[in-house]
């Protein structure tokens, strides 16, 4: 598992991860989503997060804005 974050001076971050890095952190999203109403919003792009990296992982590449 790999995982780089890069931060700039204009306050911006970049969150760099492999495959299973991205993994567990969108699965981790999905479930604290499940107990906890103020990231239950982020839920539905977790899911799409997930698919992404599912993409990614068979051969093509994903990039998040």
């Amino acid at each position: 598992m790999q995982a780089s974050i890069e931060m700039t001076r204009s306050g911006s971050v970049a969150i760099h991860l492999d495959p299973e890095a991205a993994r567990a952190v969108f699965a981790s999203l999905l479930f604290a989503a499940r107990f906890h109403e103020g990231i239950a919003p982020l839920a539905p792009i977790a899911e799409e997060g997930m698919r992404g990296v599912e993409r990614t992982a068979q051969g093509g590449s994903r990039s998040c804005q």
